[in-house]
């Protein structure tokens, strides 16, 4: 079983923290990213004399699912970061505190 945060070492805590930082990152550079623009390239207006093409709106359905799902994973990383940062700030701030 995982320990919480604050239950880690600083060293432990900022390890995590980088190890999610890079995890988000690279979520939101492969997967949210690219899903988004996909997403905006199927709801685009095409302008006057460009070939119009024909988008069903099971694609439109599937693309938004698709970004959500994607914004769900997001969302859960920030909020594990969220967890350590605050952990790092109250072990920080006790260390400051007791000297």
């Amino acid at each position: 079983m995982k320990r919480a945060p604050s239950q880690l070492t600083l060293r432990e805590m900022f390890s995590d923290t980088e190890r999610l930082t890079s995890e988000l990152i690279e979520h939101l550079e492969l997967g949210f990213i690219p899903t988004n623009d996909k997403l905006i390239s199927l709801v685009r207006r095409v302008p006057d004399g460009i070939e119009k093409r024909r988008v069903e709106d099971i694609s439109i359905r599937n693309q938004v699912a698709e970004l959500l799902k994607s914004e769900d994973f997001a969302q859960e990383l920030f909020e594990k970061l969220d967890a350590y940062l605050a952990a790092i700030d109250q072990s920080v701030n006790r260390v400051i505190n007791s000297e």
